[in-house]
């Protein structure tokens, strides 16, 4: 069977009937011929249309044979020039579980189908929901910067329902429970980041960044973390605008970063020439003056605490203990959102749900003795 003579679609090119029962079409693009094809007329003439809005629009041309990891991997290069390090490392390693599922599909073909048989993979495979609902969000991530590019007609990593990932209620400390861990930490000096921690809601990476001329009239001024990246420190801005914070210090904050002054005057006397300060001005360094090293103080932490019988945590949750303790003493949830460097205030709402309970129980005692005064 040979295919039918060339028939001219009115204002659409020239569309053919091919002889294994496919039609398609050609436009010139930058001086080269596409085809597009499609099981019938309709489809290829709807195709067609969208090759030339494209190119009309100066867009690049969607190219049919692309499979999802040739355009992941030409993402991940598009990307590197504005996203961190870390971001990027991230970023490779997601690619790389979608790759070895889906990696061969075709950019257009690609189906929210295909994209749930792939989360369902990888689960199976004994990755975390976690896991599984971030190597979604970075194919969601990816896809839509096809769309805007009019490289897919639809973002699928979008319609596909995300793994459901069991929410996992904060660690919240009581003040006496606070204080138990910090005084649980036999070295000083994290007992001083601990304290600092708890007042203050930092990350760790944000704590390990501090410089002392952050700090100023009781208040600290977040503008920057410390990461480790090609095994050479640095500071990077911090994640978001929300992220830029100003968190006043309460009395024990104070007390404890004057008491971390004072010692790393001292380990810099004793250093003499040995002192090291590769990075200028942090508050919190080695005896030597180097950055402190996070994955190190997360280890000892949770040593100390094993050491004095206590429950396991992790250094997050003194985090998680600042937001909890802010929200019990009666701080609105805006007001804990902005101190934490939440993106929303639905984040902290969602975060802490649990807290709520006992919000509403102080909330009505409030009401109560107000009700009960004297007019």
């Amino acid at each position: 069977m040979s295919a039918k003579p060339a028939k001219r679609v009115m204002g659409h090119g020239t569309v053919y009937l091919r002889a294994d029962g496919r039609w398609s079409a050609q436009v010139a693009v930058e001086g080269r011929r596409r085809t597009v094809y499609g099981r019938t007329q309709a489809d290829v003439v709807r195709k067609l249309q969208a090759l030339q809005q494209q190119v009309g629009a100066g867009l690049p041309a969607v190219d049919q044979r692309a499979t999802v990891k040739r355009y992941l991997d030409v993402w991940l290069g598009s990307v590197a020039p504005r996203v961190r390090p870390r971001t990027m490392r991230h970023y490779a390693y997601m690619v790389g579980l979608i790759s070895g599922q889906v990696g061969r599909v075709k950019l257009a073909k690609l189906s929210p189908q295909d994209v749930a048989a792939m989360l369902a993979r990888l689960q199976a495979s004994g990755l975390s929901p976690q896991t599984c609902s971030l190597a979604r969000a970075t194919l969601r991530t990816a896809l839509a910067d096809a769309e805007r590019n009019s490289q897919v007609g639809r973002n699928v990593a979008a319609l596909a329902s995300p793994p459901r990932v069991p929410h996992q209620q904060p660690r919240i400390l009581a003040p006496d429970k606070a204080q138990a861990v910090i005084d649980a930490l036999p070295d000083p000096g994290l007992r001083r980041l601990a304290t600092l921690a708890v007042h203050s809601g930092l990350r760790q990476g944000e704590l390990l960044g501090l410089r002392w001329q952050d700090v100023a009239d009781g208040e600290l001024h977040v503008t920057q973390a410390l990461q480790r990246l090609g095994g050479e420190y640095q500071l990077v801005e911090v994640k978001s605008r929300a992220s830029r914070r100003t968190v006043p210090l309460t009395a024990g904050a104070v007390d404890a970063l004057a008491q971390e002054r004072q010692s790393q005057l001292e380990s810099r006397l004793a250093a003499g020439s040995g002192w090291r300060e590769p990075i200028r001005g942090l508050a919190f360094t080695t005896a030597t003056g180097a950055p402190r090293n996070g994955n190190a103080i997360t280890h000892q932490f949770a040593d100390a605490l094993s050491a004095a019988g206590l429950p396991a945590m992790h250094w997050h949750h003194l985090r998680h203990a600042f937001a909890g303790l802010m929200l019990a003493s009666g701080s609105d949830l805006s007001t804990v959102s902005s101190l934490l460097g939440h993106t929303s205030v639905n984040l902290t709402a969602s975060t802490y749900a649990g807290v709520a309970p006992s919000l509403k129980r102080q909330a009505a005692d409030r009401l109560g003795a107000l009700l009960q005064q004297p007019g």
